[in-house]
């Protein structure tokens, strides 16, 4: 099942299940997307004055198409910084092959990012200037739009994005919003953030169970890389190629889970014996227990106290 991805602030929550058995997703035109080069990568600046002319009078100016955007992951802890406020949000799952089932020419596909133009686009755009056919110009046509809607530059690579295009149709006038409902059967989780409330936690699960679709709390741990998730059933999940799926070990004490076969993380692994070492052999310690610590870091340069000194 190919899944895709949209995070959420808390405060939306009751728009987005505003209606029964659907998921309420908002969508933009380009021009009010946060990224001030959208489309940008639509043509090719650098082709000459003879092509960008072609270009300029086929192509006139790119339309504007209502568009939604998601992410092939629900563990990019900048996402959920910046579109799932801090982690207080949540995440909802789709599954993209049910909803282009249910919405005729809706379009989902993945974000090429680049930070050139696609050589594509000048090949096209030679063609429609060289053979001055009508299905050349259609050609670059079709190429422009998709590009433009399809690329972005490469700054924005930790999003993992894909778009939905052609909404047109499906869309419905809310409050001065455009909103495609989803239906249930296109939904197969809900994730909840790691700083979620516990009323924000307990209203996302209820909406989970009414649509169908599997809950899961975000959680941070201490070694594994990203976030992971926990079932209602209090199991550890990760996200990997693609799908979420168990870990391949869970740690037996935190229950967090392992990059590799093993029973303990590595902070669970340390045990009381070698914590004791640790302790005896600490500088710092030694120095505290002589009644020496204090004076040690007063007379300590004040700029090699700095965390981020580099050696």
């Amino acid at each position: 099942m190919p899944m895709i991805f949209k995070y959420f602030s808390e405060g939306v929550i009751e728009h987005v299940f505003l209606r029964d058995g659907f998921v309420g997703v908002k969508c933009s035109l380009p021009i009010d997307y946060n990224d001030p080069f959208e489309l940008f990568l639509s043509v090719d600046l650098d082709q000459g004055n003879e092509l960008m002319a072609t270009y300029k009078e086929i192509i006139q100016e790119l339309p504007q198409l209502l568009t939604t955007c998601f992410s092939r992951s629900p563990v990019v802890a900048p996402m959920w910084a910046h579109y799932g406020n801090n982690h207080q949000g949540f995440v909802i799952g789709f599954d993209t092959t049910a909803m282009e089932t249910h919405f005729k020419d809706l379009m989902v596909r993945d974000i090429t990012y680049r930070d050139v133009p696609s050589e594509d686009l000048i090949e096209h755009t030679k063609m429609a200037a060289v053979r001055k056919k009508p299905r050349d110009a259609m050609a670059l046509r079709n190429a422009v739009y998709y590009h433009g809607y399809f690329s972005k530059y490469s700054d924005w690579g930790y999003e993992q994005e894909a778009r939905a295009i052609n909404l047109d149709e499906h869309t419905e006038d809310i409050n001065g919003s455009n909103i495609l409902y989803i239906p249930e059967d296109c939904v197969f989780a809900v994730i909840c953030g790691n700083k979620s409330t516990q009323e924000t936690e307990d209203t996302l699960m209820d909406f989970s169970y009414e649509l169908g679709a599997d809950f899961y709390l975000e959680r941070i741990g201490r070694s594994y890389p990203t976030p992971y998730l926990m079932s209602d059933s209090d199991e550890a999940r990760i996200f990997s190629d693609g799908a979420i799926r168990p870990p391949i070990a869970v740690c037996d004490e935190c229950s967090e889970p392992l990059k590799t076969r093993g029973n303990l993380c590595p902070w669970c692994a340390i045990d009381d014996e070698e914590e004791d070492i640790a302790a005896n052999n600490n500088p710092l310690r030694i120095l505290s227990r002589a009644g020496l610590l204090e004076e040690y870091v007063e007379t300590y340069p004040e700029k090699d106290r700095k965390p981020y000194k580099r050696s």
